[in-house]
Parts: structure tokens; sequence; C-alpha cells
């Protein structure tokens, strides 16, 4: 049928296909890349780029060289520009897809088979596991381009395509070292070339021979190849894109993951050697886990008629494996290897870009069933017109996600995050965060817009004996010094919050009582514990910046409700309705009350105590309304219960880090009151008395805010 070796293929007329598809591309996903900066590695690529410096092991050397690049644009964000330059490479991907899938028709394909194809790449481009990385600044999209350009290379006719496979290959194993998953197939194919190669007769002497040739003469032929050393030579030039990081750590970058002057460190980061602790525990329950997510994905973001055409392919390819281009089986082989490395890594949920290279080099198969449907329908314009149909629905089915994609790309919640962070803490503070998406946007924020750059935050992976110098210097230089978790202090140091950060502070008194009059006016009375009053400062405020609540309370004795829980405060709109997302309440004050406990507090003195909020970018503008409830200890037969578990209210998060709820990508629902009926107010002690009246609710109206819309780009 055909189906022979790239080799053969002619590229005549291809360009104005190959533009066209580039172009369109780029232009679609130009439109939905991000202008903000997003959670997760995106604010460290971002802030690394900016300043060259050094990210995560493996160091992303070509990300940071060639983001550098795109920087210089004079148009959009550090963000935008960054995920423009992803949004580049899924197209030279796109095309390269293209040009993969046509030259498996062995043949010089017809213009019917080129449009089937860009059809095939384009259905392929819009699949969520690729779509969704071609708008991210993230290293995936390179990642991609890279394990195309490699099997590129493989397709060429002339012996020159060893050494550039070599040199792509040898820059991306630097770059991510699961590239290194290509090598011995790679390898493979270059030794089964050189061995066919060296089949053939040398010269004279071995034509008078005939062709009997030992398998020492065929290999020494072969080693004898001007191939091998020029092979090895490109790799080597290749992996010399690794010098970055002994060099450029030498400088000592703004923005350091860890200090790689010596070699053995540079070593361990370019390998990734750091993270080998993650690697390994496996167990039948989350590799049946593993596998039950492969096969949604496959599901859900290839729709039925892309399985048909996989099966199809992938039947074809064993049918007709002697006439197979070898750059197929490479990328197979290559993309199956990667695959089954994700099973060794127990993450606790699976991400698509771990089998990124397998999904799309599988879809390359999609290249043999067109090639063999071009030729079964011939001249036969009906047929041909079906299978145009076909794949036209295919590809409009797979661009429904442009909504959800363009939905993202205003999500703001990370870059708001970042500043408000930045504006807590007063020049020269030292930072400390526990976890990466305490750091990460933080990070990127800063290098992006050089913003409160005297504010020194330090990567949380930063090795101890380098961080205890800047806590010393803390401690008895007085330098401002904020962590988000606490942890073990001298004697005479304790935490002070404030909002989502702790600040070390030294002989801090958490709380400064003042004299109360008993018969002073309360807002609310819950058995003995009164709330005086509740204030908002400012009281109009932009979703994405911050609030700060003062509450005032007093204890006048003993009283059942002193086993409380906590303080709950929600924002109700002017229908006393209170907005929940993905399960959690969207934007709410959910707080240990003074001391700890309210039963701490001494009867007759007052005690006031300041929250600070994080507005969340996409809340709905409006007037709402602070409600304050104070929650129930659990009793024994109902602990774990969910209207008596903060997890009810927070699920494991709080509420200024919504990030790890998704929130931002799913509607909003209404699902309770400000009333408090159902299983919340079973959670919450009643009112004995709301501003002076007998009056029995669980929630208090106690303060107005007026939040406005987000600043525009």
């Amino acid at each position: 049928m055909g189906m022979g070796s790239g080799e053969t293929s002619r590229r005549d007329g291809n360009f104005p296909w190959a533009a066209t598809l580039f172009v369109l591309l780029l232009s679609l996903n130009a439109a939905l890349v991000s202008p903000f900066i997003g959670w997760y590695d995106s604010g460290e690529m971002i802030g690394a780029t900016v300043c060259l410096g050094i990210s995560h092991p493996s160091g992303q050397v070509l990300f940071h060289l060639l983001g550098k690049c795109f920087l210089l644009l004079p148009w959009g964000t550090p963000a935008y520009r960054l995920g423009l330059m992803s949004a580049f490479c899924s197209a030279l991907a796109s095309v390269l897809f293209w040009t993969l899938s046509l030259r498996l028709a062995g043949s010089p394909p017809s213009p019917r088979l080129k449009g089937w194809c860009a059809l095939l790449a384009l259905a392929w481009s819009f699949s969520l596991p690729w779509w969704r990385y071609s708008l991210m600044p993230l290293v995936y999209a390179l990642h991609l381009l890279l394990g195309l350009l490699v099997l590129w290379a493989l397709s060429l006719e002339k012996p020159a395509k060893w050494p550039l496979a070599f040199l792509i290959l040898g820059a991306a194993t630097v770059f991510r070292p699961t590239q290194f998953f290509a090598l011995p197939f790679v390898g493979l194919a270059f030794l089964h070339y050189l061995q066919r190669e060296s089949a053939k007769p040398f010269g004279a002497a071995d034509k008078r021979r005939g062709p009997k040739i030992t398998f020492a003469e065929k290999l020494l032929k072969a080693i004898a190849s001007p191939l091998v050393p020029l092979s090895l030579s490109a790799f080597i030039l290749g992996r010399s894109t690794a010098f970055y990081l002994p060099l450029r750590s030498s400088r000592q970058p703004e923005l350091a993951y860890a200090s790689l002057t010596h070699f053995r460190d540079a070593f361990r980061h370019l390998f990734a050697l750091r993270f080998s602790r993650y690697v390994g525990e496996v167990t039948v329950s989350s590799a049946a886990s593993v596998l039950s997510q492969m096969f949604s994905h496959f599901w859900n973001d290839l729709s039925v008629l892309g399985l048909v055409i996989l099966g199809g392919g992938l039947l074809l390819a064993v049918r007709q494996r002697r006439n197979i281009s070898v750059f197929l089986w490479v990328g197979l082989a290559w993309g199956a290897l990667e695959i089954l490395f994700v099973f060794t890594i127990p993450f606790p949920t699976f991400e698509s870009h771990q089998m990124l290279l397998g999904w799309v080099f599988s879809g390359l198969l999609g290249g043999l069933v067109l090639a063999w449907l071009d030729q079964r329908t011939g001249k036969d314009k009906a047929r041909s017109l079906a299978v145009a149909v076909l794949l036209v629905l295919w590809v409009l089915v797979q661009g429904l996600a442009w909504g959800h994609l363009r939905e993202r790309r205003g999500e703001r919640g990370a870059q708001d995050y970042a500043r408000n962070i930045l504006d807590l803490m007063p020049p020269g503070a030292l930072y400390l965060p526990t976890e990466e998406n305490e750091f990460f946007p933080v990070i990127g924020y800063q290098q992006s817009f050089q913003y409160r750059k005297s504010v020194e935050v330090v990567e949380p992976g930063t090795k101890p004996e380098a961080v205890a110098p800047k806590i010393r210097e803390c401690l008895e230089g007085g330098r401002s010094l904020f962590v988000s978790r606490k942890w073990p202090l001298p004697p005479g140091w304790s935490f002070r919050a404030v909002g989502p950060l702790l600040r070390v502070a030294k002989n801090f008194e958490p709380q400064t009582p003042r004299e109360s009059s008993p018969r002073g006016s309360l807002l609310a009375l819950w058995g003995k514990i009164g709330l005086v009053q509740a204030s908002l400062s400012p009281g109009m405020v932009r979703a994405g910046g911050m609030v700060e609540i003062s509450y005032r309370w007093i204890r006048r004795g003993e009283s059942p409700c002193d086993a409380t829980e906590s303080v709950v405060g929600l924002f109700s709109d002017e229908k006393g309705n209170v907005w929940m997302k993905n399960g959690v309440f969207w934007f709410h004050d959910i707080h240990e009350g003074p001391l700890g406990l309210l039963a701490r507090m001494r009867p007759g003195l007052e005690y006031e105590e300041k929250r600070i909020l994080f507005v969340p970018s996409d809340f709905p503008p409006g007037r709402y309304q602070l409600a304050v409830g104070l929650q129930k200890a659990a009793p024994d037969r109902f602990a774990g219960k969910e209207a008596f578990g903060r997890e009810f209210y927070e699920r494991g998060g709080y509420q200024d880090l919504g990030k790890f709820m998704g929130r931002g990508e799913d509607g909003a629902v209404v699902q309770f009151s400000a009333a408090a009926a159902g299983p919340l107010g079973l959670g919450l002690w009643p009112t004995a008395q709301v501003s002076g009246k007998n009056r029995e609710i669980r929630f208090v109206p106690a303060a107005e805010l007026e939040i406005l819309p987000a600043e525009k780009e």
C-alpha cells in the first residue's frame, strides 16, 4: 500500500501548508495565553528567565535561554511573552507532526492527503493534554518540540541526519532528563543503519570475496564509519549547554535553586538526582489508579473517532512493520517507556504532561490510517468528502475546549496572591515559604515587575545550612522574618499572624485586653461570649485586593459556648446568600478565636483581634455583609461529621490559598443562606441576644463590604 520509509518522501509544495498551519495555531493560541502568573512552576520559570537564574532540577537551561529572547518582545507581560514562546513551540511542533504523518505515506502525498493530515494535526493539537501546555509559560511545549525534532531528523534521507539527531538529543537531555529515554532507541536505529551500510561491499577486495562478511568485519566497518565520531561529537556539543549551570551560578543570580559551582552539586542538579527519593515507590493500587487516569484521558480527550484512528493505525503498523519508517518505531518505543516510567513515580494525582510525548507520538499512527484511506478512496469523491467531513467534525469537537481555556486566561489568583504577600511584609524582610505554591508566584511576580525587591524570598528547597545564617541575622539583628508554617522557636519568641503569614516577633503579647463596661452594648451574645464590634477596612475593595477585619470580643463568665471550636465569618450578598465554589465557601474568615480558645479570655476584659483576608480575584462584585457565628466543638458521637469539622468550611486549605481548591475554573453556586439552615446550622451556636434584642439566629450581621471588579489587564 506504499506506506514506506520516510526517506523516500518529498516535500514539494508542502511549505504553504506548513506555514498556514503554523500561523493558524500560533494566532489561535496567542489569543488564549494568559498575561498573569499562574500557580506551580510557572512563577519560577518566569522569575528564573527574567534574571537568567537557576530553576529546580534539572535547570531547564534551554527554556531560560530561549525565553530570554522572547522577553525582548515589546508587548505583553513577562508571563504573556513566555506563554507566547510555548505557543510558538507548540505550533512548530504541530507542523512537525503534520510533516511526519505525511512521510509515513511513503509515496508523494496527494493534496487531499495533505489536507487530511492537517486536520489530524489540528485535532491532536486541540486535545487537552497538548493544548493546555501550549498556553503556559512552562517547559512542556519546548519538551515536545525537541522530541518531534529528533523524530524529524531521523526521517531525513541523508546520512547527516544522525549527527543532527544526536545534536538535538544532546541539548534535549540537558533540558529534560526524561529525553534520555530516546537514547537507547535512537542508538539501536543508528547501529541498524551502520550494520546495513556495512553489509554493502566496501571496496574491490570485498567485491572479489563475495557477499560473505563475518560479524566481526561488519562491526569493524561500522565502527570505522566517520558517522560514529561525528555523531558522538554532536551529542557532546549538544550536552555542552549544561555549562550554563555552573557558569551562571558563579555569577550568583538573584534567583537560584542552589549553588552549582562544584561539580558534584551541578551533576546532581543536572540529572535531577535530588528528586530520586520520589521514585520507585509503587503499589498495585497506585499503578491501577494511574492506568485508569491514562485511559480516561484517551477516552475523554480524543473521542471515539480518535480512539478508532489510534487502533487502526496500530493495526496497520503491525501489518506493515517492515515498510514503516524507523522514526515511528523510535517514537512509539520512546513514548511507551515514558509512560511506563510514570508508574514508578508516586504522585498523588496523575498529570497529563507525564505522558505528553507518548500521547503525541501515538497520534502519528493516524497518518498510516489516512494514507490507507487515501489509497482506498481513490477518485471516489463521495468517500473523500465523507472522510473530510468526519475529520472536520472531530476538529470542531476537540475545539470545544476553547471556552474553558479562554475562561482560564483571566485567572489571576496567583498573581494577586503574590502581590498581596509582598505587600504584607516591610522592606528588607526575609520570607521563608514552606511549599512551592507559597514561593513560585511570589518570586515570579517580584522578578517580573521588579516589585519590592528588598524583600528576600528563599526557595523552600534551599539547604538548611544556607538558611540558618539568615534566620540568625533576623533574630539577632532585628530584621523582619516571615514564615508560612510554625516551627520551634527560641524562648522569648512567638508567632504573630499577618494574613496567611506568620511573623516571628520577640516577646510578642498576642492579646492586650482592656477593661470593658459590664453593661456596654453588644452586637451579639452567645451564652456569655459577646461580640462588641466588627469592622472592615477598607469598606470598599477590588477583587484580588486585601481587607482587614477587626473583632472586639468580651467574655462575661462561664457558659456552654466556651466549647467553641472556631469563629466563622461569611460574606453574604444582598439576598442573604453565601457563595460557594468547589465545595467550600468562596470567601470567608474561619479561624480560631482570641488566645486560641474563647474560654481563655478573662471575664470582664475586652479582646481585640485583627485579621487580613485576600479577596478572591474572581469573586463576584457587589455589596456584601460580614455575618459572624461561633462553631461548636463536636460531641463525641458527632466527631468527624461535616457540620462540626473545619473541613466542612475549608476542605483542608486556607481561604486565601484557594489555589488548592482549583478556584477560578468552575462556576460558583449558591448552596447556603445566611440563615444557616441544614447541616451548617447544626454546628453553630445559636445567639441569645442580637443588638440588645432577644433573638435566636446562627449568624449575626456585623459589617458591610463593597467589592468592586478586579483591575483590568
